[in-house]
């Protein structure tokens, strides 16, 4: 149960902030509040579950009804003012905005959500799937956040952090473009992935076929920037001149589970830890570079720090913060 107290916000005060922020986010200038809502959503774990539901709950919680457009439509009639004409817009998209319900569909086409922002975001160890009302269809992997903006012109989205997977509809005219830090990927009818939880911008290529270049280089229409690549290969920005071969086990991540063949332990375990609170430390620089072949579940750290803990013979702990820290055990030194 959650501690009472003054400095204690009630949900229904998180909810009504929730609102709020709903309708200035699809306001004509919302795209000016939108990093400070990112840091309100992050703030508190209550942000973002009582956000969700009120976007989940839209209808049915009549929150429509509790906007100025809403109230504004059960006063005796007047002269529209270009306030009065804002919040109709606003409460029109807000009204067509289910995305953070994981699998439901989103209503970004058409005239009134035209130059429509909204955030799609998933928790720590959460691994999210939405479909789009194209057809196409994302998957967020863990502590990921992606900015929607589909308009008559394209279908166009922002990778802000994490990594996630497009299923590119065929039979939209609308070009389907993805931003990531400053690369652009253009999708034609195709399954691809895009991490920005690296070091750098990593596009991998399931099926079909996808452009990555700079968004400069579509601003200044010089194709030479661009690169296409073909099913099987990965392209990681400013580190590879061209597309290697994507390893078999990357893909898998979209199963919860992750799958690693002959990597260095810091990589498996910096990657584990993107999925859940209780961080593995190793203590050792020389723990991070042994070599580990496997599939293990994330979202169970306790489990796989016992496993590497008996693999390599180290020594498990817990600092008084609940982490785990895995240590060379007295075998090991010798």
């Amino acid at each position: 149960m959650a501690p009472s107290g003054a400095g204690r916000r009630t949900d229904e005060a998180v909810r009504q902030e929730a609102i709020a922020w709903l309708a200035r986010l699809r306001a004509p200038d919302g795209g000016t509040d939108h990093q400070a809502f990112e840091d309100w959503y992050a703030a508190d774990p209550r942000h973002a579950d009582i956000y969700d539901d009120v976007l989940k709950n839209w209808e049915a919680m009549a929150v429509a009804g509790e906007t100025p457009a809403a109230q504004a439509r059960q006063k005796p009639s007047r002269p529209p003012s270009s306030r009065l004409i804002a919040w109709t817009a606003v409460a029109a998209a807000v009204a067509a905005a289910l995305l953070l319900v994981p699998g439901s569909p989103l209503n970004l086409s058409g005239p009134s959500s035209s130059g429509a922002q909204t955030l799609l975001a998933s928790h720590v160890g959460e691994i999210r799937n939405v479909d789009l009302p194209d057809g196409s269809q994302v998957t967020l992997d863990t502590d990921s956040r992606l900015t929607i903006l589909y308009t008559d012109n394209e279908r166009r989205l922002r990778l802000d952090s994490g990594r996630a997977r497009f299923r590119v509809a065929h039979g939209d005219p609308r070009a389907f473009l993805v931003e990531a830090d400053s690369t652009e990927v253009i999708a034609h009818g195709t399954v691809f992935d895009v991490d920005v939880a690296g070091s750098g911008v990593a596009v991998s290529l399931l099926e079909g076929s996808v452009e990555v270049r700079p968004q400069a280089a579509a601003v200044a229409s010089r194709p030479s920037a661009s690169t296409i690549l073909k099913p099987g290969q990965q392209l990681v920005v400013a580190q590879d001149h061209v597309p290697q071969p994507l390893k078999a086990e990357e893909p898998r991540w979209t199963s919860g589970m992750l799958s690693f063949e002959d990597t260095e332990l810091g990589t498996v375990v910096a990657s584990a830890n993107r999925y859940s609170e209780v961080k593995i430390l190793l203590a050792d620089p020389a723990i991070g570079r042994l070599r580990f072949s496997g599939t293990f579940d994330p979202r169970e750290p306790d489990a796989f720090a016992q496993s590497l803990a008996s693999l390599f013979h180290l020594r498990m702990d817990r600092d008084a913060d609940g982490m785990i820290h895995l240590q060379p055990s007295a075998a090991t030194q010798k």
